[in-house]
């Protein structure tokens, strides 16, 4: 059982990397309040400081092989991670991530891979499974309790009677909860945002891996930002209508089907389907609920993906081309005070293209 340590520390003043990178597309790069001159400034105009993140993670690993054949193999692994934010308060979503200002994640946890693809990066026959849980504890060091659990399936066949497709199914979940939630945003009480995970440990989905009626990571619960006049980074005033942003969720559910049809011997048609979401709270997997007072915005339902691929062989492997509709667009709430409309909605269609099977 061979053991691997890795540490690292990092320092980073570029504020594009507090965050996934969804949160500032379509909306002229801007993400943080800058005067005149270029420098940042709060939401009354006050000079603010450069925001800046400060991380440092500590992890020790090892692994058993369970079965050489059907390259199977047992992980076990603790990890400890500490991550500051300050000077914030110049960027727009520092609502977001206040919570989160100081997290400290002391894990322990455990995977499980299984894989018999006959080749794993264009599978014809085989499966492939990974589960994996982990456990975070305040009394080992943390400041944060939760547990979380992950496990994605893939299988796929070839079907010699029909012009040789194959076929491929894939499914994936996700469920985490905070265990014991305090108050994180310092309002003195503990409330929703207070049983939401870190943003670094949330479940994403969304682009041509996952759901491909989604751009990349953008499924999912949204937070609202408000809009108004900004100055970008040349110091030319911007004007933002209000919008959303994706925040990712406590739970993930995906489901994956496709069809690859050869046509000639290096190109595939691939009619598909994708189904599912990434969800605010586990429960909300099975139930769209909404509690008295919560944000609209934090409720989703299940979402249906067709589409219609191409796939073409070339020596670096499958060059893939997919295009996905969604049946039914998610529509979310923006306030209607600020002078854009009373609600937003998502494309209907989103083009992928990517170096690989989709999954």
């Amino acid at each position: 059982m061979p053991l691997r340590l890795s540490a690292q520390y990092q320092r980073d003043t570029n504020v594009t990397r507090f965050f996934r990178s969804t949160i500032d597309r379509g909306n002229f790069g801007i993400v943080q309040r800058l005067d005149a001159e270029g420098k940042p400034i709060d939401q009354f105009g006050n000079p603010a400081g450069e925001p800046t993140i400060y991380r440092f993670t500590a992890t020790a690993e090892t692994q058993r092989v369970i079965d050489e054949r059907a390259r199977s193999t047992l992980f076990l692994r603790y990890s400890y991670e500490d991550v500051r934010l300050f000077k914030i308060e110049s960027l727009l979503i520092a609502d977001l991530l206040r919570p989160d200002r100081v997290v400290r994640l002391s894990t322990l946890g455990a995977s499980f891979a299984r894989d018999t693809r006959d080749r794993p990066t264009d599978a014809a026959r085989g499966e492939y499974l990974t589960v994996d849980y982990a456990l975070s504890l305040r009394e080992l060091g943390g400041n944060i309790s939760l547990s979380k659990f992950q496990s994605t399936y893939r299988r796929y066949y070839r079907a010699g009677a029909l012009r040789n497709t194959t076929f491929a199914v894939g499914a994936s979940l996700g469920i985490s909860n905070i265990l014991k939630a305090r108050d994180r945003d310092g309002d003195g009480v503990v409330s929703n945002i207070d049983g939401s995970l870190p943003i670094s440990e949330r479940f994403f989905a969304g682009g041509s891996n996952t759901l491909r009626g989604f751009g990349y990571e953008e499924a999912g619960p949204r937070a609202f930002v408000r809009g108004g006049t900004f100055f970008d980074d040349n110091g030319e005033q911007v004007q933002l209508s209000p919008y959303t942003v994706p925040i990712g969720g406590n739970a993930l559910a995906v489901l994956n089907g496709e069809a690859r049809v050869p046509v000639s011997k290096n190109i595939q048609v691939v009619p598909f389907y994708d189904g599912g979401n990434v969800f605010y709270r586990a429960r909300d997997i099975f139930s769209r609920t909404l509690r008295i007072g919560e944000d609209p915005n934090l409720s989703v339902r299940w979402t249906h993906t067709v589409g219609l691929g191409l796939r073409f062989k070339t020596p670096f492997g499958p060059l893939g081309i997919d295009y996905g509709f969604l049946l039914s667009r998610p529509e979310f709430t923006l306030a209607p005070d600020q002078g854009g409309p009373a609600t937003s909605t998502l494309k209907r269609g989103q083009l992928h293209f990517r170096f690989g099977q989709s999954f």
